[in-house]
């Protein structure tokens, strides 16, 4: 209804550990969340958890940047390897800490389906947890738009995003002027015919009745959102297009018109062929580059006189899996990589997480690492690597080789979201299971301040 009623008056322009919880957080504490999407299925190995070149010499995996990557340790004396494309990433290390390992859902390998799990925890699709962020039942003052996402839109299929809305930066300009040349939708004979016909529609127990119902809601937050929107002032034109975004999304934080924003970088990942694999390292410095701008800002920005804008906000960068070692048909040093599902990085930060830890590893680390039975259960060829199995008390892998695969013993995507719902004060009702017939996923309490 957001959407309808002002583009009708012609003014929406949208383009196409012992810790405690969390959750113990005063409820009226600011607290924001940023979603970084590198989209297509970014190579793990080519920032976080990297292989030495020992093993391209040995024809297991391809690396196009062809350095040696370099011991990269936590605070918590977990280690991995780095590669040298995240050097710009390093001045902020003690500000993030790495997932390993992660598995994204053991069966399901396309985009769509991870992509979907990673918003939803269903390969199908479903309630998106970025919505969840902003329930009233957490506590906390419901903004008016559960999400703004500031860059062209990810694939994925959910049902409950009617209140993330597109929201360019180059669409401020116009979207402000406008509205404050528009009265709100408060009143009026057409409004109040409207809102008649909805309450109407809205009292039966189908679906139509519940959407005449959000519907309604909707058109009643018309006027706080018209207000709220009308104080958007655009970026400067000499600012690069990440910087405008940050200072976009910092006001739709500021001005409580939402509490999460999502952000996918323009690189696109999806190196099957070999010329696509070939230009990696390019499109990570890039992509990298655009995160750092991010990050730099929210540090560089305040919130008020004692915190940057990331002292409240939890930021994570993600992909909808990761990527096999390489592709089957070629030579090592002349191929692409497909999908992975198995192993997946992911970078998180900000307001509540622990930081400077690297938690979770994968498998076959080197060229002559045996896989366990588990590994070959799921992936007889060995094209993938695999998360080791995962110590949730200490946040460490574990030693044991594993017969059979068993969900429960690995860190997976529902463990995250779940640890970002704890987080938030999100009601269990609504945390991921790691299947309809096992219990929830755990939630990472170590990581949590």
């Amino acid at each position: 209804m957001l959407k309808i009623s002002l583009a009708g008056a012609g003014t929406l322009i949208l383009p196409g550990s012992g810790l405690l919880p969390a959750a113990a957080q005063s409820a009226d504490e600011p607290h924001f969340f940023l979603l970084i999407v590198l989209n297509g299925g970014a190579d793990c190995s080519y920032m976080f958890d990297a292989r030495p070149l020992s093993m391209t010499k040995a024809g297991k995996i391809q690396n196009y940047l062809k350095q040696d990557p370099a011991p990269f340790s936590g605070r918590n004396g977990t280690g991995t390897l780095a590669t040298s494309l995240v050097k710009p990433l390093l001045p902020f290390r003690d500000r993030f800490s790495i997932l390993n390992g992660v598995y994204m859902t053991p069966s399901f390998d396309g985009h769509l389906q991870n992509m979907n799990f990673l918003f939803t925890g269903n390969a199908f699709g479903g309630d998106s947890f970025i919505p969840h962020l902003n329930l009233p039942d957490t506590g906390r003052e419901p903004q008016s738009l559960d999400g703004v996402l500031s860059s062209d839109p990810v694939v994925v299929t959910v049902n409950n995003h009617s209140g993330v809305v597109p929201l360019m930066p180059r669409a401020v300009a116009g979207l402000a002027n406008s509205l404050k040349q528009t009265p709100p939708l408060a009143g009026g004979e057409l409004t109040e015919f409207i809102r008649g016909r909805m309450t109407a529609n809205a009292t039966g127990p189908g679906r139509l009745s519940a959407a005449a119902a959000l519907m309604q809601a909707g058109l009643d937050k018309s006027p706080r959102v018209h207000r709220q929107l009308a104080q958007l002032t655009p970026a400067s034109n000499r600012d690069s297009p990440e910087q405008q975004t940050l200072a976009l999304i910092t006001q739709c934080f500021r001005l409580s018109i939402s509490r999460s924003a999502i952000y996918s970088p323009s690189e696109f990942f999806d190196v099957h062929a070999t010329e696509q694999a070939k230009t990696q390292p390019k499109m990570f410095a890039s992509a990298i580059g655009k995160v750092v701008t991010l990050l730099k800002g929210l540090v560089d920005t305040p919130f008020d006189d004692r915190r940057s804008m990331l002292d409240v906000t939890t930021v994570m960068v993600a992909s909808e899996f990761g990527r096999t070692m390489r592709s089957p048909d070629g030579t090592v040093d002349d191929t692409g990589t497909n999908h992975n599902q198995f192993s997946n990085s992911i970078l998180i930060g900000g307001k509540g997480i622990r930081s400077g830890l690297v938690i979770g590893a994968s498998d076959l680390r080197d060229e002559v690492e045996e896989p366990s039975a588990a590994h070959l259960q799921l992936d007889p060829l060995q094209e993938k690597t695999m998360g080791l199995p995962f110590d949730f008390a200490t946040l460490t892998t574990r030693p044991d080789m594993p017969a059979a695969f068993d969900i429960k013993d690995y860190l997976t995507i529902g463990s995250v979201v779940n640890t970002i719902y704890a987080l938030f004060g999100v009601p269990k009702e609504h945390y991921r299971v790691l299947r309809r017939e096992l219990p929830t996923a755990q939630v990472l309490k170590g990581l949590l301040t």
